[in-house]
């Protein structure tokens, strides 16, 4: 029998919550009738031509439907297991960083294809290992849910001029290795966690800082690095 996928589970997991949610509503009079009332409050906010009275409708329809739905036994329970979830998933990503190494050839001046996937992609937890693999090098635009990262640019041919890595992560670590031979330009956002470029260290709350640990000089290669972190520390090291 074929394995489910780890996607398919969640998706099935999902859908079965959705779907008890919705017959929780329809069936449970406490929370149908809040339900039903926010419904036809929202629809009159659409309906009505005063201002006032529309944004008065809409808001308390609003609430309505969010206390109904807050309410429901299996959003409670959807909660409780994706709170669980996640935490065995920052876990286990904890214990193994999961690292990105990139090695890429020099980039084809005048490519053929109008759109295609980049070769590192999302992930919810952490980030697909790539180890001895040679691809075309991309600006890297990456989303990491939860657990540490580690993506090494030290055997990447970067083209001339300067070349982008953005990565958004919610929880967890960011380390980034460069090369010696190529300028570094930061703009890093979190709400909190420490910034260590090369042998400075910071720490950061709720703040946003750009830096230029090269002093802003021109140079042949630049690397410029956005980081969107909610709670975790970026490292970002020379090798």
């Amino acid at each position: 029998m074929k394995k489910m996928s780890k996607t398919s589970l969640i998706g099935w997991f999902m859908l079965i919550m959705a779907v008890g949610m919705g017959l929780e509503l329809f069936f449970n009079l406490r929370i149908f009738i809040p339900l039903l009332v926010g419904i036809f409050l929202i629809y009159s906010s659409i309906r009505t031509g005063k201002k006032g009275r529309k944004n008065v409708y809409l808001i308390i329809g609003i609430s309505l439907i969010a206390i109904a739905i807050l309410s429901s036994t299996f959003f409670k329970f959807f909660i409780i297991a994706a709170v669980i979830y996640i935490l065995i998933q920052y876990s286990k990503n904890k214990k193994e960083p999961q690292k990105i190494i990139v090695e890429t050839m020099a980039p084809d001046p005048k490519p053929s294809y109008r759109k295609r996937t980049p070769f590192i992609t999302n992930r919810f937890t952490g980030n697909k290992r790539i180890v001895n693999e040679v691809f075309e090098w991309d600006d890297i635009n990456i989303q990491c849910g939860f657990g540490d990262t580690v993506i090494d640019l030290g055997m990447t041919m970067l083209p001339p001029g300067e070349s982008v890595v953005v990565i958004r992560s919610l929880v967890g670590d960011i380390q980034l290795l460069v090369p010696f031979d190529v300028n570094i330009h930061i703009n890093h956002s979190t709400i909190s966690g420490k910034l260590r470029i090369f042998n400075e260290e910071s720490e950061h709350f709720n703040s946003n800082i750009i830096y230029y640990p090269d002093g802003g000089e021109e140079a042949l290669r630049t690397v410029k690095i956005i980081t969107n972190v909610m709670v975790g520390n970026v490292e970002v090291k020379r090798i």
